[in-house]
């Protein structure tokens, strides 16, 4: 990554200004949710570390989100705006104050549909490194950038915008075509651990209705990596990837392709793509889980080829009491096979209970376990923890769309 003015936080500053100037007009209905999560956390190896070197925590944990969305009856703004707080009075070294930002919003036509999407978030390298089981993107949508390693005391900034786009040429098929830009930097460049990067990738293709449930999308792909201390990596394939969404909402997607990545030390790669998974909603039950094999940068400073599961399940035993389980595992390989990059497997799951004491409040007990490996390492790090925490969410009443 070359030394330059970096564009990233002045592009999605302006496409958060033009999405929010068009979708929040004057007249536009607006709802504002809040979420709200205090509690008390523990765990018995906070940064991961190896054993003999673990360092246990626990204090009050603050989490605290402001959902604003409004609909009209051609699109939708969503922007959510959160703040995670930890304190630990016998590890204050290890406190943080995290920020993050997520915007959403969607516009369809008679025959062009638009959607942006843009998030940011600058956090303690202990929970960017170390992500946990909640889903943090779409079905089918791989996430990269940890390493794992927390060595130092550190923070990560991330930005990423996604623009997409998508024309009806016939009554069957549609052109696609997307984009996504993501800046990750660091207050501390740490090699083979906290390392920034820059990735642009687009996509385009023709999605066709193969049913009234069901397409076929084949995507032609390309991808740009540059990562601090290297040289750029390139990477262009393709795929093809069957969708199908029921009446109840229920969607599955499956996907095969592959990559030919020019390696920054010479030579090129053909790295293989993959991708299966569902998401449904039944009652008051929610199932999301997906598999995938795709390529991306990691902070360890190299692109790797990630294979992910990730799981969410909510279910509801009772009208007030929801059983929670979640899983994610990835396990990362440089696409350069004459790379000295150490490959890492990493797992984390966690279980829990929530009880609606009433329609805006609620108290959650969960427990968690993670585990991680390198290949060149004799032993293992884990660590198991523990959170209690009441939550306050007001029901979303769903703002109603306009007759304008």
């Amino acid at each position: 990554m070359n030394a330059r003015l970096k564009p990233a936080p002045l592009a999605l500053g302006v496409l958060l200004a033009l999405g929010a100037g068009t979708a929040a007009r004057a007249d536009a209905l607006w709802e504002f949710t809040p979420k709200i999560e205090a509690g008390y956390l523990y765990d018995n190896n906070y940064r991961l570390t190896q054993p003999g070197t673990e360092i246990q925590v626990n204090g009050p944990v603050v989490d605290a989100a402001l959902n604003m969305a409004t609909t009209t009856q051609t699109g939708q703004f969503l922007f959510t705006p959160r703040v995670r707080a930890t304190y630990f009075a016998n590890q204050q070294d290890l406190d943080s104050v995290d920020y993050f930002g997520t915007l959403d919003w969607s516009r369809s036509g008679q025959r062009l549909d638009t959607r942006l999407r843009a998030d940011f978030a600058q956090q303690d390298i202990i929970n960017s490194e170390q992500p946990n089981a909640e889903v943090d993107s779409g079905l089918g949508e791989p996430v990269f950038g940890d390493a794992g390693r927390v060595v130092i005391k550190n923070r990560r900034t991330r930005y990423a915008v996604q623009p997409e786009a998508s024309w009806e040429l016939t009554e069957r098929n549609r052109f696609e075509v997307a984009a996504s830009y993501a800046d990750v930097s660091f207050d501390k460049a740490v090699n083979a651990a906290q390392v920034g990067f820059d990735t642009t990738e687009l996509t385009a293709g023709i999605r066709t209705r193969i049913s009234e449930t069901s397409t076929l999308a084949t995507r032609l792909r390309g991808g740009y990596y540059d990562i601090q201390f290297r040289d750029v990596t390139k990477a262009y394939g393709a795929e093809l990837q069957w969708d199908t969404r029921t009446i109840k909402d229920t969607t599955r997607f499956f996907r095969i392709g592959a990559q030919n990545v020019e390696l920054a030390s010479g030579g090129s790669n053909i790295a293989w793509l993959a991708g299966a998974g569902v998401n449904f909603v039944l009652g008051r039950n929610e199932l999301f889980t997906d598999v995938s094999r795709s390529v991306g940068p990691s902070s360890a400073g190299v692109v790797v080829a990630r294979d992910q599961l990730r799981l969410r399940l909510v279910r509801a035993m009772t009208p007030r009491l929801s059983l929670l389980v979640g899983l994610r595992g990835t396990h990362d390989e440089d696409v350069d096979d004459t790379s000295s990059f150490t490959p890492r497997s990493y797992a984390t799951a966690d279980l829990g209970l929530e009880w609606h004491m009433k329609e805006e409040w609620s108290i959650r007990l969960a427990g968690d376990y993670t585990w991680q490996k390198y290949q060149n390492d004799t032993d293992a790090a884990d660590s198991t923890g523990a959170t209690l925490s009441v939550i306050y969410q007001p029901l979303q009443r769903g703002t109603r769309p306009r007759n304008d």
